[in-house]
């Protein structure tokens, strides 16, 4: 157990892993094979996340750019001496579109942002309560008992009811085991490892289309936004339109 903590990097303390490390505890007895197996999963977790995390700042950083490259090239027209402040005030068309501009990009901006919001990756809990009953059972419980204690650890750890999904899963194992006497705990850790990199797979689809969808608020908002904040109040300034 203790090589396997190392693995991990010692007693974790976000949520998941400490669920696991706790069941084991519980357990009472070595079992270095499924803390292993724990340890490989947990470690490719973190890689796969961090590479969704790069993904998802990808189009972040666009969406900021867009948004804001309105507002600065007014700031850099002012810089450079077109006086486009005061036309703001000597002009009320140039103070009218700059509002209507700059409302068109706080609703752009708030829309990309819930976007943003939704595709940003989380940590999973799937596949964490089967992980649990494995580990249990390669100590020397019963399943009955198992399921008991890896349920009782997983309200205590994550104050909810595992997901729907695993408990089909555990149905169906528990019958494929009845069936064919498969050793379970490495049933239930595969099937939880599937069910990790499905969630996986799922928000990383949802940033590739991300990016794809953001185009819709960018385009419908900041380019109108664009042309009232930046080429209207430039254009007036320059032609001197009273």
């Amino acid at each position: 157990m203790n090589h396997a903590l190392a693995a991990i990097g010692g007693l974790p303390t976000s949520a998941g892993p400490r669920y696991l490390m706790t069941v084991a505890i519980d357990a009472g007895s070595s079992v270095a094979d499924e803390l292993e197996a724990v340890a490989d999963l947990v470690k490719t977790k973190e890689r796969l996340l961090e590479r969704i995390s790069v993904a998802h700042a990808s189009p972040r950083a666009t969406a900021r750019l867009v948004i804001w490259l309105p507002v600065l090239v007014l700031l850099v027209a002012q810089l450079v001496g077109w006086n486009v402040l005061d036309a703001i005030f000597e002009k009320p068309v140039v103070f009218l579109s700059l509002i209507l501009g700059l409302s068109l990009l706080l609703v752009a901006k708030l829309v990309t942002s819930k976007m943003l919001s939704r595709a940003k990756p989380n940590d999973s809990y799937l596949g964490l309560y089967l992980m649990g009953i494995a580990i249990q059972c390669s100590a020397g419980s019963n399943l009955t008992k198992a399921k008991e204690r890896a349920l009782t650890i997983y309200r205590d750890v994550f104050n909810a009811l595992p997901a729907e999904i695993e408990l089909e899963q555990l149905v169906s194992l528990e019958k494929l085991v009845n069936d064919t006497g498969s050793r379970i705990s490495s049933l239930l850790l595969r099937q939880a490892q599937n069910l990790q990199e499905a969630e996986l797979v799922k928000t990383e689809i949802k940033i590739e289309r991300l990016g794809v969808r953001l185009m819709v608020p960018l385009g419908l908002g900041v380019l109108p936004a664009f042309v009232l904040l930046a080429i209207v109040p430039l254009m007036l300034t320059t032609l001197g339109t009273k």
